[in-house]
């Protein structure tokens, strides 16, 4: 069976409020590239930033002032992702010692890519998704997307008067049976929760690049006023041991669902 998977570098979701689906996996899919491309340079584990929830607020605030968000309709992952560019990225923040407390996640640009009638080959994309990191996707869920036992469901795709659009982060694969199914990321609940997708339901992909950080300019080298590292180092050592441990445990439930999921054959 072949497959892969990015879970490593994903970062914490950021659910959603309303219909902002694509705010939420805009900014989590904008978080996992910054992660790998810094990563790829620096070593695992070394990125030490992540989108906090007022990240999102602000974002959804901006795309709602000049009409990229409507309540009825949501928002396009393109148009959400302009607003990012031109706003110059989104606020992240560092809760490790060492580094600055907040930087910018920029977009460099994106590419879109249709599905529709199957004119995108499944192996095209799993070998973006394998050499360029994870991407946005978007589905049309149905009121079955949410029925009892997603869990070890591959999702097939939804139709009716209540379907609509929904956007998720793919971060893996697994090829079984003839099929490619997509390894999401959701963001309904504040441990996503992970998913599989087919395929085939997929309407659209999209490929965010990144330009990696510049570590040099995000250690904090030069020498603060003793009572200010004092100061600092107490938020730090107050927040940091419980983003951490979040962290781990989101991981964990992560790595379980993902292991459970591929050590049966799923249900479909």
């Amino acid at each position: 069976m072949l497959a892969w998977s990015w879970l490593d570098i994903m970062g914490s979701p950021l659910m959603q409020d309303n219909g902002s689906c694509t705010i939420a996996a805009c900014l989590m899919c904008l978080d996992a590239q910054h992660r790998l491309a810094f990563e790829r340079q620096h070593g695992v584990d070394t990125f030490a930033y992540h989108i906090p929830a007022e990240t999102a607020e602000d974002l959804l605030g901006l795309c709602k002032g000049c009409g990229v968000w409507t309540e009825d309709d949501g928002a396009d992952e393109g148009n959400v992702l302009e607003v990012l560019r031109i706003t110059g990225g989104a606020k992240a923040a560092s809760y490790r010692p060492g580094w600055e407390p907040h930087c910018t996640l920029q977009v460099k640009s994106w590419e879109k890519m249709f599905n529709f009638a199957g004119m995108l080959p499944a192996f095209s994309i799993a070998y973006t998704m394998h050499t360029k990191g994870p991407l946005l996707g978007s589905f049309i869920a149905g009121q079955d997307y949410y029925a009892d036992g997603w869990e070890s469901r591959v999702y097939r795709g939804g139709s009716g008067e209540e379907a609509e659009p929904h956007v998720v982060v793919c971060f893996g694969y697994v090829f079984d049976n003839g099929e490619m199914h997509v390894t999401v990321i959701d963001n309904h609940r504040l441990y996503g929760p992970l998913r599989w997708i087919l395929y085939d339901a997929f309407t659209t992909f999209t490929r965010i690049e990144v330009e990696p950080l510049d570590a040099g300019s995000l250690r904090k080298e030069h020498k603060t006023s003793w009572w200010r590292g004092l100061l600092g180092k107490l938020r730090r050592t107050k927040q940091q041991p419980a983003w951490r441990l979040w962290r781990y445990l989101l991981s964990e439930i992560w790595k379980m669902t993902e292991r459970d999921f591929l050590s049966a054959k799923p249900s479909t």
